[in-house]
C-alpha cells in the first residue's frame, strides 16, 4: 500500500436541531462573535441563521450579522466585510449558508487574524505555507451549512475569485472550521436549483478525489461509502420529491465527500468548470457537473472509472453522463462561442496545468478543447 496523508480537523455535529442540541460546545470559544451568511432568495427562510441566533442570545454573546456574501465571493468582498465590522473584532466567526459563506467565513477570519493588509498578498502569496495542513489562524470559525454540495464544512480551503487573474483559485491556506453543524432541516426548503447544483458538486467532489493521482484507500473508501448514499436519493432528486430520510443521505454524502477530497483534491472537471461561474454565472456544482459525464466517458481505460459509477448506481459511464446531462440542463441556460471555448482551453492550460499532471491519464490541449467542445454543444451558438 502506498504511504498517504489523512488529516480532518472538524468536530461535526450531524443531525437535526444540532445547533439546539449541542450549542454548548460555543461556550468556550469566547462572548464576541461575526456570522457571515447571503441573503436568502424569494420567500425562503434562513433557519441556520436563526437557530444560531437563538443559540447565541441563550449563552449571551454578542454577535454581529454580515449578510452581504456574493455568489463566487471575490477578494473584494472579504475587504469589504471587514470594514463593515468597524473596529468589532470577533473571538470567533459563524458562517451560515451554501459554500461562498463558508468560504468567506475563514477568508474573513484570516483577514481579520492577520491584521488586514494588501489581500490578494495574504490570501495567495506563493509558498505561504501551502503544504502546511496546520491552521495558520487563531480566529476559529464555525461552519453551519445550509446547502449539500461543497463540502466546505469540513475542509481547510477556501475558494475566492480573483479579478486580478480572471479566475477562481484555492486561497494558501488551511482553515478547517473548528465545528460544523451539519442539519439536514436546512435543505428541505431549499429551490431544486441548489439540491441540484450541490448534489453534483459533492458527486464531482468524490469522483475528481478518487481519481487525483494522490487518492489513498482512506478518501477512497469514503467516498464511496458516500456514493452509495447518493444512489439512494438520485432518482428522488431528479424527479423532486425527496423524502425526509433521503435528505439526511444528500446532506451526508455532501460533507464525506468533503472529507474524502480534502485528502486528495479535485481534478479536470472543476478546473473547467470555473469559466462558466466566473462568465455566465453557472453555479458552482452545475458548472463542474456540465463536464462530469463526458470527462468520464472520455477515459480511454474504462476501469478505472466504473467502478466509481456503478456505486453510484449505474451500469456504465453512459448512463451517468445522461443523468448528469438531464440534472445540469434543467438549470444552465446559457449561450457560448466557440472563441470562448478555445480562450476558456488555452487559460486552462496555462492555469490549472497541475490539475493536467493529477490526472490518472494525460490530456492534451485537443483533449481538454474536445471535452469543452462536447460537453457544451448544447450551449454553442
Amino acid at each position: 500500500m502506498k504511504p498517504f496523508r489523512y488529516n480532518t480537523q472538524t468536530c461535526v455535529y450531524f443531525g437535526r436541531n444540532s445547533i439546539r442540541d449541542n450549542k454548548e460546545q460555543l461556550k468556550p470559544l469566547g462572548g464576541k462573535a461575526v456570522i457571515v451568511t447571503t441573503k436568502f432568495v424569494g420567500n425562503v427562510p434562513n433557519l441556520a441563521l436563526m437557530d444560531m441566533e437563538e443559540a447565541l442570545e441563550s449563552l449571551n454573546v454578542e454577535y454581529r450579522v454580515l449578510d452581504n456574501v456574493m455568489t463566487d465571493p471575490p477578494v473584494e468582498n472579504i475587504v469589504k466585510l471587514f470594514e463593515e465590522l468597524d473596529g468589532f473584532w470577533p473571538d470567533y466567526i459563524v458562517g451560515v449558508g451554501g459554500g461562498a459563506a463558508l468560504d468567506v467565513a475563514k477568508a474573513l477570519a484570516q483577514f481579520i487574524n492577520d491584521g488586514a493588509g494588501e489581500p490578494y498578498n495574504l490570501f495567495f502569496w506563493p509558498g505561504k505555507l501551502l503544504n502546511n495542513y496546520c491552521n495558520m489562524c487563531d480566529i476559529p470559525v464555525i461552519a453551519v451549512p445550509t446547502t449539500a454540495g461543497t463540502g466546505s464544512e469540513v475542509t481547510g480551503g477556501a475558494v475566492l475569485t480573483r479579478s486580478d487573474k480572471d479566475t477562481k483559485e484555492s486561497m494558501n491556506m488551511w482553515l478547517y472550521p473548528k465545528i460544523a453543524f451539519v442539519d439536514p432541516r436546512y435543505l428541505e426548503s431549499s429551490p431544486q436549483f441548489l439540491l441540484d447544483t450541490g448534489a453534483i458538486d459533492a458527486l464531482a467532489h468524490g469522483i475528481e478525489g478518487c481519481l487525483h493521482k494522490d487518492a489513498n484507500i482512506m478518501n477512497r473508501s469514503i467516498s464511496f461509502a458516500a456514493f452509495n448514499l447518493f444512489a439512494n436519493f438520485k432518482d428522488a432528486l431528479l424527479e423532486g420529491n425527496m423524502t425526509e430520510e433521503q435528505f439526511d443521505d444528500l446532506s451526508a454524502h455532501s460533507f464525506m465527500q468533503g472529507v474524502s477530497f480534502m485528502q486528495s483534491c479535485t481534478t479536470i472537471p472543476h478546473g473547467m468548470g470555473y469559466p462558466l461561474s466566473q462568465h455566465k454565472n453557472v453555479p458552482h456544482g452545475l458548472a463542474c457537473g456540465i463536464f462530469l459525464g463526458e470527462y468520464l466517458k472520455a477515459f480511454k481505460d474504462q476501469t478505472l472509472v466504473l467502478p466509481l459509477v456503478k456505486a453510484c448506481g449505474f451500469e456504465d459511464t453512459s448512463e451517468f453522463a445522461d443523468y448528469v446531462r438531464k440534472l445540469t440542463n434543467r438549470d444552465v441556460d446559457i449561450e457560448v462561442s466557440m472563441e470562448e471555448i478555445e480562450y476558456w482551453t488555452d487559460q486552462f492550460m496555462e492555469i490549472q496545468k497541475w490539475r493536467l499532471e493529477a490526472n490518472p491519464e494525460k490530456l492534451s490541449r485537443e483533449d481538454i478543447l474536445n471535452l469543452y467542445r462536447v460537453s457544451l454543444q448544447k450551449y454553442i451558438r
